[in-house]
């Protein structure tokens, strides 16, 4: 009895490959059929729903051409007309935008090609057929804008940034002697950098101030600290919110380890926030540490503190050397700290 190669058997068994036009559509693609005799255009189902016209049902081609966006119709008519000079390449590549009912912005790739009759008796050949293949590309324009408008905030973040830099370099500079220049500039740097290691552990995610505020602190209390009280509702930051926090919490923790309630045993902090008939309140209040005294000139640390912040949240800043301890405190409207959630 002879035996079956089984490669056979499985190639004969399997079903039929299906028609061009059904796997063209599997794949994404929409058809179109072009009667340049009649002036018109038959498009499949896919087609004809990317330019909201009715199915394998014969247009005028300038019905489909009423569909292209106002924007984009001048140029696609021109390159079709090249199309159709028989002294030119006979196929064109197009993306263009279609106008829909609701107003949406919907992108096509469309690649057509077009089919000569024969020459007349002065050389001339005039279109007679074409055939066009659409595909939605929508998705991959609005990717495109993202990242576009990913860069764009990439470059206007680092700008700032380096402004920031510029900023931290030149105070620190006008404020302490040499020998101490590189140390203070070094921890100022590193709040920015715990700033942007929150972001990108983040992700797409917000960063909320009370992460914010605990890594802000930690270089000087440690990952617990039973003198310092931290309380406050979740609060996602928007961006431009997040390195003039920072930079304060980390000029009033310095300043508090230094001179202030971190510096002794029994000093301690609260640092509390809140939202309330659409105002952010966030302070910082020290108490049991050595007496303040009120400094006698204006360094980096009092411009962040005040200045800054003032400036970056357009809020209201109070900053007070009391004797028991200092008192920092800013108020602005919530809508410039807190991200908005609500479309994510």
């Amino acid at each position: 009895m002879s035996q079956t190669d089984p490669l056979t058997v499985s190639v004969a068994s399997a079903d039929p490959l299906p028609p061009l036009a059904m796997q063209v559509t599997d794949l994404g693609l929409g058809l179109g059929t072009i009667d340049y005799i009649a002036d018109t255009i038959t498009l499949d189902d896919r087609a004809a729903a990317l330019f909201e016209l009715p199915a394998n049902t014969p247009v005028p081609r300038k019905t489909l051409h009423a569909q292209i966006h106002p924007d984009d119709r001048h140029d696609v008519e021109c390159l079709v007309e090249q199309m159709l000079s028989p002294q030119l390449p006979n196929f064109i590549d197009v993306v263009h935008r279609v106008r829909t009912a609701d107003d949406s912005e919907r992108w096509v790739s469309a690649r057509k090609r077009v089919t000569f009759g024969p020459k007349d008796a002065a050389g001339y050949s005039a279109p007679v057929s074409g055939i066009v293949g659409i595909m939605d590309m929508t998705p991959h324009k609005k990717a495109e804008r993202q990242v576009q408008d990913l860069m764009r905030e990439t470059n206007h973040r680092l700008k700032n940034l380096l402004t920031v830099v510029q900023s931290i370099a030149r105070m620190t500079a006008r404020s302490c002697d040499v020998s101490e220049f590189m140390p203070r500039f070094d921890a100022r740097l590193r709040a920015l950098s715990h700033n942007q290691d929150l972001l990108v552990s983040r992700g797409h995610e917000s960063l909320v101030l009370g992460d914010l505020v605990r890594e802000q602190l930690r270089p000087f209390s440690g990952d617990a600290n039973a003198a310092i009280t931290i309380s406050g509702p979740d609060l996602p930051l928007r961006f431009a919110a997040i390195q003039p926090i920072g930079l304060a919490l980390h000029e009033l923790a310095t300043n508090a380890a230094k001179y202030g309630a971190l510096s002794v045993p029994d000093g301690t902090l609260a640092i509390n926030w809140t939202i309330q008939n659409g105002k952010f309140t966030l302070s910082w209040t020290e108490s049991g540490g050595p007496v303040v005294v009120p400094p006698q000139r204006t360094g980096f640390g009092s411009t962040v503190l005040q200045a800054m912040t003032r400036s970056a949240l357009e809020a209201e800043v109070t900053l007070r050397y009391d004797p028991e301890g200092v008192h920092w405190s800013v108020v602005c409207d919530a809508s410039i700290v807190r991200e908005n959630t609500a479309h994510q």
